[in-house]
């Protein structure tokens, strides 16, 4: 974990692994912030009988393991079983626990696609991206995605076809864009599959995508107004302004690579961001 966690309690010597993020914790403190930081991956297959036996054999915790044995057992709601870990861990506030149950029980009274949509949305806004794909990719590649109606589906798709242009693969965008279209017949999903081939400098895709649809010259003008802005944006000017600086302040060919190398790298740690899990 990136965030020094104060632990009180027992520190297990074996970690209990969560699959879903390839991470190990080794503390109640440490289970806890994993909850409240991805409150929008957690399922019922969080309620494992493997954590509890963890919580009982590594941190000590016989009572609170006993207890959430019994919950398993009684098929308790998910917001149960994960309120009785957070208020026992001493790590979160009354406030953080109830925000965090309350974003559970949205969940529990819905199918399971509505909540993987639900899921891959929050991500989305929270910038999680590479998280959101995996779990959009997932939905749509399951018969889970048959109990949601189409239209609802040609949202995942649109969505999903959002985060892949932020992350740079325009081809894939496009590609969702169109599922997401035939799907739920949504102009921006049609104008977001003519964007995603503007970046992709792909003119004939571009204008394939045209003649399939029928897009008005007025759309197609509004797509290729849009682009324009976007490629002249404020970021953009000072990226070009940046790189000209130094081609003009240096002659050494290493010189230039280096100050180029500085000026790439924080492009880079911005993408880095976007693709973090």
């Amino acid at each position: 974990m990136a965030t020094l966690i104060y632990c009180k309690q027992q520190v297990a010597t074996t970690p209990y692994f969560i699959e879903e993020v390839s991470l190990n914790v080794y503390s109640l403190e440490e289970l806890s912030y994993y909850m409240l930081n991805n409150v929008y991956l957690l399922n019922n297959t969080f309620m494992s009988v493997e954590l509890c036996n963890w919580i009982g054999r590594e941190l000590k915790l016989n009572k609170l393991a006993t207890e959430l044995l019994d919950l398993i057992q009684n098929n308790a709601p998910l917001h149960i079983f994960a309120g009785k870990i957070l208020s026992s861990s001493g790590y979160a506030s009354k406030k953080e626990i109830k925000d965090l149950l309350s974003v559970i029980a949205t969940f529990e009274y819905k199918s399971e696609a509505e909540c993987k949509k639900i899921r891959g949305d929050r991500l989305m806004d929270k910038g999680r991206l590479v998280d959101a794909v995996l779990l959009y990719e997932t939905l749509v590649s399951t018969d889970t995605a048959k109990t949601l109606s189409k239209e609802t589906l040609g949202d995942v798709y649109h969505n999903l076809g959002c985060a892949y242009a932020k992350l740079f693969f325009f081809d894939v965008a496009m590609n969702c864009f169109d599922e997401a279209y035939k799907r739920n017949q949504k102009k921006n999903s049609l104008l977001c599959m003519l964007y995603a081939a503007r970046c992709k400098k792909d003119a004939n895709a571009f204008e394939a995508a045209v003649l399939r649809y029928q897009v008005s010259r007025e759309d197609v003008e509004e797509v290729n107004s849009f682009v324009d802005k976007i490629a002249s944006s404020q970021s953009i000017k000072e990226f070009d302004a940046a790189i000209n600086e130094i081609a003009d302040q240096y002659t050494s060919g290493d010189e230039i690579m280096a100050r180029l190398t500085d000026v790439i790298d924080d492009w880079k740690k911005d993408y880095n961001r976007l693709c973090r899990l």
